[in-house]
């Protein structure tokens, strides 16, 4: 699996975890900001961030039945601006769960739309992704606008589906089959 990373795209690097990204790891991770629409604890403690990378850094990329992280990097900068999560086959056979998370400076610049891009065509094969799947906080329209670039379809709002540091969240859930996702992205 390793064979397809790293992806690079005109402005990033989508690669595997290294040790040495905890630091920027916690920084979003621990960013009130970027917490909010997230089901992470928060604080996020720096330890945690620094276990987290340890272990994604020697996991084999994509096990079948849990997630794999990945991290985005500028290319002319050599920054860590992000993370996406794939989850090979945690709900079924052929699905993908995707999720993504960008530091507050690098939000707003098309990145993860140019990083998903990139990245799912690229999973469809070696993972026999039959469909891809996520659901994102209903107050958090940005990552639904990010998801319907691709070819995403929303479901339904669900309303007060998940309790989140005290609070009811609503959500919707947004899916594309992998035959979609490769028709949308070569029009």
């Amino acid at each position: 699996m390793t064979d397809i990373l790293p992806i690079e795209t005109d402005r990033l690097i989508i690669r595997a975890f290294r040790e040495s990204d905890a630091e920027a790891f916690h920084s979003w991770r621990n960013d009130p900001v970027v917490v909010r629409y997230t089901l992470w604890d928060f604080p996020y403690p720096l330890a945690r961030a620094e276990k987290f990378a340890r272990e994604m850094a020697v996991m084999e990329p994509f096990p079948v039945g849990k997630y794999y992280q990945l991290m985005l990097e500028e290319k002319v900068t050599g920054t860590a601006v992000g993370d996406i999560g794939i989850g090979n086959g945690v709900t079924a056979p052929g699905v993908v769960r995707v999720g993504y998370t960008l530091s507050t400076p690098a939000q707003g610049k098309g990145y993860m739309t140019e990083a998903l891009r990139a990245l799912l065509p690229a999973l469809i094969v070696p993972l026999g992704v039959q469909m891809f799947s996520t659901d994102i906080d209903a107050r958090n329209p940005a990552s639904g606008r990010v998801l319907e670039r691709l070819g995403f379809k929303a479901g339904p709002l669900y309303e007060k589906r998940t309790l989140v540091r005290g609070e009811w969240c609503d959500e919707i859930d947004y899916d594309v089959s992998a035959e979609a996702l490769l028709a949308h992205l070569s029009q």
